[in-house]
């Protein structure tokens, strides 16, 4: 199995991109949000890769710029009815936060606007998904105690997000808006609640 390849970027046309390594092409089909983070400037990369099969189209390749996207990948395709193409559509319009996010807070919508997946789709990644989604995860920025315990902001953050969630917001918009929220990872239930929605309200 190939795990990664280095290598230089060679070309991209239509969620395909192809790797030059050592003279050797590589043809991948990588999410929008993967191709929006390639290198401009032709310098060398390193893409992780997943190979697939399919009885129909044979072998193809699979690629992203982090593990993190690989693994939600592998993820999203072991939910019933959903192939690599509408895994890539969703890891397209959502980044491995925003998904993670949407399935914690039952966010269907977020999840539905990729291509190929609906409603129903959306609905079932999110019951298929939500009891191996961390909400931990959230916090880009990890606090442990001497145990080595996650301390309690993520648990402030994934109350906010379930609360305003539920009130119509996406999950992508709050996890946007306390990204541009000062010590977000600091601040009490009630004052996250409070600048989020101040943030979301000017937007």
């Amino acid at each position: 199995m190939i795990s990664f390849i280095d290598g230089y970027i060679e070309s991209v046309s239509d969620g395909t991109v192809v790797v030059d390594h050592d003279g050797m092409g590589f043809e991948m089909q990588m999410s929008g949000n993967s191709i929006s983070r390639l290198p401009i400037d032709h310098s060398r990369i390193r893409v992780y890769t997943l190979l697939g099969f399919n009885e129909n189209t044979g072998f193809s390749l699979y690629g992203f710029l982090d593990s993190e996207e690989r693994d939600f990948f592998k993820m999203l395709t072991g939910v019933s009815k959903v192939g690599p193409k509408a895994a890539m559509g969703v890891l397209s319009v959502l980044t491995p936060d925003e998904l993670r996010l949407s399935i914690i807070a039952g966010d269907k919508k977020s999840i539905a606007r990729a291509p190929g997946v609906g409603t129903k789709m959306a609905e079932r990644i999110i019951l298929e998904l939500k009891d191996k989604i961390d909400a931990s995860d959230l916090s880009s920025e990890k606090d442990t105690d001497e145990g080595g315990v996650a301390s309690s902001v993520s648990s402030v953050k994934n109350d906010a997000l379930v609360a305003l969630t539920g009130m119509g917001f996406s999950g992508s918009d709050v996890l946007s808006a306390m990204k541009k929220i000062d010590g977000a990872d600091d601040l009490s239930l009630e004052d996250l609640l409070s600048q989020t929605l101040r943030v979301l309200g000017s937007n």
